[in-house]
Parts: structure tokens; C-alpha cells; sequence
């Protein structure tokens, strides 16, 4: 009895140090990429999905390259998303969602292991960076960020930022690292419309670092190339954003910090005190000016993308500041500086630590169960849009539809023109419906009057 304890405190002395923890962050990282992909693998084509894969289409037929390339879609600059929905359909084909997925989670992991190595900079602990990341691994709340194909909009602005941010992270005048991050920042610019904000967070980083040099290389190139696509191509674009009150802006802030904040520890009662210690820690000297500098650009950088996009989206309700897209982006903007916070826990007693890192450990449990059911439902919402599509293509009805004519709201790019195209190119395949049921489902779908029951014979 006396040899299996001493063995049990053994594994778990060996368990508490820095390598324990990066062995359970590996462990623990491949079990949260299998459940990644375990949600992944049933996603198909949905909403924002269609506007590059339709619409972009119709804009090169019609307009020519320039415009399918460097148009705006509600004010984000997509000409590398763009390119990489073109590469990969003519490699693959429609017949799959699953290629055009691939970036985008490539994407999320490379989010996730930059933040660890800015956790890891700013000298958090090894085991609360684990607890953290790999929350932020799965994270449910941001589900969309995750099995959304196009969100690998923002998720290649996100990353170009964490890996500016991990690269411009050293004093001395600029070397071959601030050349790679502005390299990379000019992707993250033609990818999204956070590129001003993004600007903004690396030019705040090397203004309290004071490396004017090396600012100069990051911001200006990047500056530069969204200023002649601002002016030549967003300027002037429509949007179908409804106005709203810009004396809402600063009650949607607080619904995307507190919204975040409630996804990141899960339990009720505690966001408030996890946001305020994230705010505090970023305004804490004791952390050393290293740190302390790229947790206030970090923070700055999340303060100013909420405020942008609520004088954008407020029109949509206060309320979309919690949508799971931008959770996401709060999250990994915000997590170095609240795993410092819960590291903080130790000056009150190690059983404080240890209830703050069981806390996070429950969280990767309960956004484990988010993904999980919010893959669900989407594949489910995608897989009832497919069967209308494949059905109405099917029924010999589409000559007696409106060509412009959607036939699921939700995915307003896909038309009844589309729909044939759509058998060609092997995104559906067309099917006889087999009942009266899907008759009718047909005939609504395509704005069509219910058919009429047989007449009763006397």
C-alpha cells in the first residue's frame, strides 16, 4: 500500500512540473483536434459559404477579375479567402465540404499554439497556459470560428496578427523577423476587414516598446496596401447592415466582453470577477514591461475591434455582440491576460490556484458539449438545405420557378438559376421527391402553389 502511494505521488510530482504540463497540452491537443474533426467531418455548404463559391462566380463572369478578386463583401477585403475557395475547388471539386474546411481549422490550431506562446512569454505558468489554450482548442463558444468554412476570413487576419505579435516581440533594431510579420500582416489585410484594427494593435505593441523602426516596417507596408483598397474598392460599398443607435456601442462592448468572459470559465457569478481580473492584470506593473506591453495592445486591440464592430453591426441588436464570431476573436485577444489573472490566485493561497484551474478545466468540458451540439445542429440546418436543393432540382419544376427565386433564406446567394450548375458541379444531385410531403416542401421552397388535391369522383 505504502509502494502504490509513494508511486501515485511520484506520477503526481512529475505531473505538476512545466514538462508534466506540456505533455498533458500535447495529450490533451490531440484529443481536442480529434474532437475537431469528429464535428467537422458532416459540415456542408451553408450561408457565407455560397458567396464565394456562386456569387464570386457570377461577379468574374460579369465583371472580370479585378472585381471577383478586390470587391468588398459587407466591408471585408477577401481576395486571399478568395483565392484559396478557387484553388481548392478546381482541386477538388463541390463534391466535398471537407477541403474547404481544412484551412480554416489549420487556421484555429495556429491561433491556438500562438496564444500559448504568448501566454508562455508573458510568464504565465505552464499548466494554466495548457488549461487555457487547450480551452480555447474547443472552443464551443466560437463555434463558428471553428466548422464554418468561411470564417477562415478571419481566423488568417487573427493569425497574421498573434504571429506579428510573436515576431516583433524582440528589442534591437528591425531584422528578419519584423520583415516576416509585416510579410504576414499584408495576408492578414487582404483577408478580412479587421485590417485597421489589427494596424492599430501592432502599432500600439511597438509605441509602448519603443521601436520606432521596426513600427514603421509593420504598419506602413500593410497601412499602405489597405489605404489603395479602401479608396479604389471598399469606398462606397452597400451593406445590408440596418442603421442603429451609436448610443448602443458602448452596451454592446460590454455584451462582448461579458458574453466571452461567461464562455471562458462557464460557471455563473464568476465572469465578472475573471473580467476584472483580466483588466487589472494588463494595468499590473508586476508582470514585468514586456508583458505588460503586449497585454495592453492585446486589450487594446480587443477594446477597439468591439468598438468598430459595434458602430458597424449595432443595427443588428445588442445582442449580436455575443455571436459565437466574434467570442472567438475576444477569447484569443484576451486569454493570455486572463491565464496571468488566474496565476494570481496563488497570492491569495494554492488552493486558490487550484479552484481557479479546476474552474478552467470544467470549461473545457462544458465547450467541449457546445461544440458538440452547435456542430450538430449546423450540419443538421446545412444537410435540410441540401435535401431542398437536391430535391427542388430533381422535382421538374425549376422552369416554372422565378429564376431569382431562394429557395432557403438562410443561403440568399443560392438561386433557382444555381441550382443546375450546382448538379454539375457535383455539390448536389438532383432527386425525384418520393412524396407528397416533399412535393409540397418543392413548391414552397420554389414559390409555388401547393398542388391541388384530386378531385373526388361522385
Amino acid at each position: 500500500m505504502t509502494t502504490t502511494a509513494g508511486h501515485i505521488r511520484r506520477i503526481a510530482d512529475r505531473a505538476a512540473t512545466d514538462q508534466g504540463a506540456r505533455w498533458g497540452f500535447w495529450i490533451a491537443f490531440v484529443v481536442g483536434v480529434a474532437v475537431v474533426v469528429t464535428v467537422s467531418r458532416d459540415q456542408w455548404f451553408i450561408r457565407d459559404d455560397w458567396a464565394l463559391v456562386i456569387t464570386r462566380t457570377a461577379v468574374r463572369d460579369s465583371a472580370g477579375w479585378k472585381e471577383w478578386l478586390f470587391s468588398a463583401q459587407d466591408g471585408h477585403w477577401l481576395t486571399v479567402p478568395v483565392l484559396i475557395y478557387r484553388a481548392i475547388q478546381n482541386v477538388f471539386g463541390l463534391g466535398s465540404y471537407l477541403p474547404f474546411l481544412v484551412p480554416n481549422l489549420l487556421a484555429h490550431i495556429a491561433a491556438v499554439l500562438l496564444v500559448r506562446v504568448i501566454c508562455r512569454r508573458c510568464g504565465v505558468s505552464a499548466w494554466t497556459t495548457t488549461l487555457v489554450c487547450v480551452t480555447l482548442l474547443v472552443f464551443g463558444a466560437g463555434w463558428e470560428n471553428i466548422i464554418f468554412a468561411i470564417q477562415i476570413s478571419y481566423n488568417l487576419s487573427l493569425v497574421a496578427f498573434l504571429g506579428q505579435v510573436v515576431l516583433v516581440d524582440h528589442d534591437g533594431p528591425p531584422n528578419r523577423r519584423d520583415v516576416v510579420g509585416a510579410g504576414l500582416a499584408v495576408i492578414g489585410v487582404m483577408s478580412s476587414g479587421f485590417a485597421p484594427i489589427f494596424i492599430g494593435g501592432i502599432g500600439l505593441l511597438l509605441v509602448l516598446r519603443k521601436r520606432w523602426w521596426a513600427l514603421a516596417l509593420a504598419v506602413i507596408p500593410q497601412g499602405l496596401v489597405y489605404a489603395w483598397w479602401y479608396i479604389f474598392w471598399e469606398s462606397g460599398s452597400a451593406t445590408a447592415v440596418p442603421p442603429g443607435s451609436k448610443s448602443l456601442v458602448p452596451e454592446f462592448v460590454a455584451r462582448g466582453l461579458g458574453s466571452t468572459m461567461r464562455s471562458m470559465v462557464t460557471l455563473p457569478g464568476v465572469a465578472g470577477v475573471a473580467l476584472l481580473g483580466t483588466i487589472g492584470i494588463a494595468l499590473w506593473r508586476g508582470s514585468g514591461w514586456r508583458a505588460q506591453s503586449t497585454l495592453l495592445a492585446l486589450w487594446g486591440t480587443a477594446s477597439v475591434m468591439l468598438i468598430g464592430i459595434g458602430f458597424e453591426r449595432v443595427g443588428l441588436g445588442v445582442e449580436s455582440a455575443a455571436s459565437s464570431r466574434y467570442q472567438y476573436m475576444t477569447a484569443m485577444l484576451l486569454a493570455p491576460a486572463f491565464a496571468l489573472a488566474v496565476d494570481q490566485l496563488l497570492r491569495l493561497a494554492p488552493p486558490a490556484l487550484w479552484a481557479g484551474r479546476i474552474v478552467m478545466a470544467f470549461a473545457i468540458v462544458v465547450n467541449t458539449g457546445w461544440l458538440l451540439r452547435s456542430g450538430h445542429d449546423f450540419s443538421a440546418q446545412s444537410h435540410r438545405e441540401k435535401d431542398t436543393f437536391e430535391l427542388s432540382a430533381g422535382s421538374g419544376l425549376l422552369g416554372q420557378a422565378d429564376p431569382n427565386r431562394v429557395p432557403e433564406p438562410y443561403s440568399p446567394d443560392v438561386t433557382v438559376r444555381w441550382l443546375p450548375w450546382m448538379v454539375d458541379e457535383g455539390a448536389i444531385t438532383a432527386r425525384t421527391p418520393a412524396n407528397q410531403a416533399e412535393i409540397d416542401r418543392v413548391r414552397v421552397a420554389l414559390g409555388l402553389q401547393p398542388a391541388l388535391p384530386p378531385a373526388a369522383v361522385p
